[in-house]
């Protein structure tokens, strides 16, 4: 599991758990995977915490092959680690586009080829690729954000096709905006006339008082991954 320290990673990580599943806590920020690793632990769980940058293969590839040397391989892989900075297009610089494609798009590519030798190893396995409401409806001030949450969905695509036969599936969930402090905080940086402030507002309280929330995102990814899935290659 990417981006596992908060939010939506977080709760997947502990419903995974729930579920009886061994989770890997994969995130850039040692100490929040270790604090999940943690909770998961705490509730009958088996858990391992890794640093990971997604951007780096290299690093990605370590932290693989350490899960399948302790867990004993890999079944499902959650792609969720992203970032979104948020300024107007016009203000986007070359470094930051590559940045957030690098994060958001080429780690769910590292993530997928690293994984593969096992789960093909294994007899097949699921990858569950997270985008966004976001590339649905198009937001203003997240143009690499969306862009690259869009291209998550053609990746998602054309790997089922590519790893389908050898019994791994691949789909892709859209979530909407989850209550954690960062959307908050970004919401709120609008002028309070704004639409994207409205609409950001409505759907994060939309979430909060719904099960869809970050403490319960089950029905969202635990049924891509359980073992009978017979998701066809290319569905989302």
């Amino acid at each position: 599991m990417t981006g596992a320290g908060g939010g939506l990673g977080a709760g997947i990580c502990t419903s995974l758990a729930a579920a009886g599943a061994t989770v890997a806590c994969a995130d850039i920020v040692t100490g929040s995977a270790e604090r999940i690793a943690r909770q998961v632990a705490e509730r009958g769980g088996r858990s391992l915490a890794l640093h990971v940058d997604v951007a780096d293969g290299a690093s990605v590839r370590g932290a693989v092959e350490r899960t399948a040397a302790e867990l004993g391989g890999i079944d499902v892989l959650v792609n969720n680690a992203a970032i979104y900075p948020r300024r107007a297009w016009t203000q986007i610089t070359e470094e930051e586009w590559d940045r957030v494609l690098a994060v958001n798009l080429k780690g769910y590519f590292h993530c997928a080829r690293a994984c593969y030798r096992s789960m093909k190893e294994r007899g097949g396995g699921h990858v569950i690729n997270v985008s966004s409401i976001t590339f649905m409806v198009g937001f203003e001030m997240l143009l690499d954000y969306v862009s690259s949450k869009g291209a998550i969905v053609g990746f998602t695509r054309a790997l089922a096709h590519e790893v389908g036969p050898e019994g791994i599936t691949v789909n892709a969930i859209a979530p909407g905006a989850f209550p954690t402090q960062t959307w908050r905080l970004y919401v709120y940086s609008f002028p309070s006339n704004s639409a994207t402030r409205a609409f950001t507002s409505f759907a994060i309280q939309s979430r909060s008082s719904s099960r869809m929330t970050t403490r319960s995102p089950t029905p969202l990814a635990v049924p891509r991954a359980r073992q009978h899935s017979t998701c066809r290659p290319g569905s989302n």
